[in-house]
């Protein structure tokens, strides 16, 4: 057990951490990454359900200063964790992380200016802590009545993993957000049957994941060394999103026509109401995005349910509505529960509680010094905001080198935060989280006017 010294300290190997070990790397500040896993790319790594990927344009959620060109919009889970391994290896950012090293706790002293990291494998001390732990920790698993006197198996997506199969199986899966409409097809060719069982419906939007022509003109540009088309491509995706979440939330009925439209050439007037038509507007929760949902519903590959679980039989599923789901294994794709801070953390003793903390710009929270954490936006890209405010946490750094600074740090403060969307992962730990201010929580703007630095913000020593 030994103690390591460095200026930064990153947690965790994910999209976050090997963005800041980029940036640290660039502007010649020394860093360590400790990962609790054993290789990198967080949730991309440890997530390994039938289905999973990432719903975003992945032009726009690979790192700006190492694109992904590919022929698809797309990326499952294994192709995404690639890239981050090749990330990783190209700028020897591997070199500097220590693998299957857990933090268990962190602690800044304010006499010495620095922190303390505590892991199972030795303690390090650096001046800066940036965490990229994501905000995803253990899954949600309602409680279902009777579930111990079903025969069958129960699973999470959580422990899932895609080399499963389910042949002979009438398989039950639950939920309808992202992770149940990603899995649903996938699983439909693994299993006897596939029965998605949704408590109520989701907006969902279907896309055809080959690459339109104006990313492979962009890419094509970007292979001879020609970068501005490329560049202005993710921006230009970016706002896209931005003003179909603004629109959509402003004008709701525009907003559901759109989806009525998208769907009633693939399922009928029934099918359309019962089952894609929830009781709230479009973008107050995350739209998921889909590759071939419709085809599967059409062909009868994937059976959707509506109604509510009442309990759980020997031989499967009693529903509110009095009808049986005779099933051999139930898939939760229930979700997980929000965290973002997975161990403790202390200033000078006292105990950091997250819990309507300010949290300045997605990256600084109040009365924690020389402490960085960036996030992403919740109905667009991780990378667009998390980027922008690791560089800006880097700004930071170097200003503090120049002027000979030690600390740095924002008052805690009270601030009113209402979610810019309200999915159920959110609100039902709402109380536990921080409260995001200073960002208008839409990239396309926040880039260009909240990420400027200003000393004056912030309180140096």
């Amino acid at each position: 057990m030994k103690t390591i010294d460095t200026t930064a300290i990153i947690i965790g190997a994910g999209i976050t951490g090997i963005g800041a070990a980029y940036y640290l790397r660039e502007s010649g500040i020394p860093y360590v990454v400790l990962e609790a896993n054993g290789d990198v790319g967080g949730v991309w790594h440890t997530q390994r359900w039938h289905g999973a990927r990432c719903d975003s344009d992945f032009i726009k959620y690979c790192f700006s200063f190492k694109p992904y060109l590919s022929p698809h919009c797309l990326q499952d889970r294994a192709e995404i964790q690639r890239y981050l391994r090749s990330v990783a290896e190209e700028f020897a950012i591997v070199n500097h992380t220590h693998f299957n090293t857990k933090v268990t706790a962190a602690s800044f002293n304010s006499r010495t200016q620095r922190w303390v990291v505590e892991t199972g494998r030795g303690t390090f001390t650096a001046q800066f802590l940036i965490n990229g732990n994501g905000y995803f920790s253990a899954p949600h698993v309602p409680k279902f009545p009777g579930v111990g006197e079903f025969r069958g198996e129960v699973i999470h997506t959580f422990d899932l993993d895609a080399t499963r199969t389910f042949e002979g199986k009438d398989v039950v899966l639950v939920g309808s957000g992202s992770t149940a409409v990603c899995a649903a097809p996938e699983l439909a060719k693994v299993s006897k049957s596939l029965t998605m069982l949704q408590r109520s419906p989701s907006y969902v939007y279907e896309i055809d994941n080959n690459a339109t022509f104006t990313m492979r003109a962009a890419q094509a540009f970007y292979r001879k060394g020609i970068t501005s088309p490329l560049r202005l491509l993710r921006g230009w995706l970016q706002a896209r999103d931005d003003i179909i979440f603004v629109a959509f939330r402003a004008l709701p009925r525009f907003a559901k026509w759109v989806f009525r439209r998208h769907w009633l050439g693939a399922v009928d007037e029934g099918t359309l109401r019962e089952h894609f038509t929830p009781k709230y507007s479009p973008w107050q929760q995350r739209i998921p995005i889909a590759i071939g949902f419709k085809e599967a519903l059409r062909t009868g590959k994937v059976l959707l349910k509506t109604a509510e679980i009442e309990r759980f039989t020997a031989s499967g599923i009693h529903l509110k509505s009095g009808e049986e789901l005779k099933c051999h294994v139930c898939i939760l794709a229930t979700g997980f529960e929000l965290n973002f801070l997975k161990f403790p953390v202390r200033v000078d003793g006292a105990a950091v509680d997250q819990a309507g903390i300010n949290f300045y710009k997605g990256l600084m929270m109040g009365g924690v010094p020389n402490y960085f954490q960036p996030v992403g936006v919740w109905h667009s890209a991780w990378t667009q905001r998390s980027e922008a405010a690791t560089r800006f946490a880097v700004k930071i750094m170097a200003h503090m080198r120049k002027n000979g600074y030690r600390s740095v740090h924002i008052d805690r403060e009270g601030v009113r935060y209402t979610p810019a969307i309200t999915p159920n992962y959110i609100m039902r730990s709402f109380e536990r989280m921080p409260r995001l201010y200073g960002t208008y929580e839409l990239p396309s703007v926040d880039n260009l006017l909240c990420y400027r630095f200003s000393p004056r913000l912030f309180k140096f020593s």
